[in-house]
């Protein structure tokens, strides 16, 4: 079938990562690809399971229902870093390709406390996964796909049938073209479906702090980092807030104690006077600076973007260009 190569900086499970790149990744380095090329598989895919639990949706999924989509499935376990690591490209990919591309989360757990719908509930909202997840507690998907290490993600194109897979980060610039590619050459024919999917999304419940981070006590004072709700909450030891950091929209923006706006948020430390906060910006990758004495918050460290990603570039050029072979 068509493959997409690996990019080995995945969770392995018993086998290493020579023995995934040799059954599953190129020898050769190939050039990137261009949208001139079918990406179309002739391989129909393995079809889900019954008896599983699904999560974001009203009820479980086939391919069969999605034909006319591209699908991207993408294995994952919530204790895996890398996983986590490829949400972001996840969610770019499902921004650009909103009425074209359906994500499904394949959750095949690497623990046993993982497999646990619940705990992948709470995941999922931590996380604002908003795509289906079916729970394959028993690795009835993770079998008949052939997968050997968290993450891997797999394309299926519209016709049902399989494009390839990969491992590791650095998915979006691996599968973004594959995806441009399957839009362009189906919809030409008018074998799109344009339907945006029926989901049932997971949410939190309404509360003051919303998955919380860390706590920092200091100068008399708490301090929250209310993680999910992307800001800092100060209170007094009595649990009375007194001020609030951050506009609570995810972004990154330096500005004053009610516009800036941070992602995630969680380490915090205080400065010895206790003038300053410092605050682990961690889905900006930053180390920000809250000043009490201007009531500013500015950016000490970071771009914005991982320091990884300035070598990613170069992983997927030299080892994980897409290439095609026959199944």
């Amino acid at each position: 079938m068509a493959a997409l190569a690996i990019v080995l900086s995945a969770c392995t499970t018993t086998q290493v990562a020579s023995e995934i790149s040799s059954t599953t990744a190129p020898t050769t380095t190939q050039a990137a690809p261009t949208t001139t090329q079918s990406f179309a598989g002739s391989s129909p895919a393995p079809e889900f399971p019954s008896g599983h639990d699904w999560l974001n949706t009203p009820g479980p999924l086939t391919l069969g229902d999605l034909r006319g989509k591209v699908v991207l499935l993408d294995f994952w376990t919530y204790g895996c870093i890398n996983c986590i690591h490829i949400i972001p490209d996840l969610k770019r990919l499902e921004e650009e390709f909103a009425d074209t591309l359906v994500v499904i989360g394949v959750h095949s757990a690497k623990f046993t406390n993982e497999a646990n719908t619940e705990n992948i509930r709470r995941i999922a909202q931590r996380y604002g996964l908003t795509h289906p997840i079916i729970n394959d507690s028993d690795f009835a998907v993770w079998e008949a796909w052939g997968a050997t290490a968290w993450p891997t993600v797999a394309v299926v194109d519209p016709a049902g049938n399989v494009v390839g897979m990969m491992a590791g980060e650095g998915v979006y610039e691996i599968v973004e073209p594959v995806i441009s590619s399957l839009v362009s050459e189906f919809g030409a024919v008018g074998k799109l479906d344009r339907t945006i999917l029926d989901l049932t999304v997971e949410r939190s419940p309404a509360t003051l702090l919303s998955f919380p981070g860390k706590v920092l006590v200091g100068g008399g004072r708490l301090f929250v980092s209310d993680t999910n709700h992307n800001r800092v909450v100060i209170a007094d030891l009595d649990g009375t807030v007194t001020e609030v950091i951050g506009s609570g929209e995810r972004g990154y923006v330096d500005g004053n104690l009610r516009t800036s706006q941070f992602s995630q948020p969680q380490g915090l430390a205080l400065s010895a006077e206790g003038g300053r906060l410092y605050v682990a910006d961690t889905g900006n990758h930053a180390v920000r600076e809250v000043d009490f004495s201007t009531g500013n918050v500015s950016t000490l460290a970071g771009t914005g973007a991982t320091a990884s990603s300035l070598t990613r570039g170069r992983t997927v050029r030299a080892a994980a260009s897409l290439t095609r072979s026959a199944q």
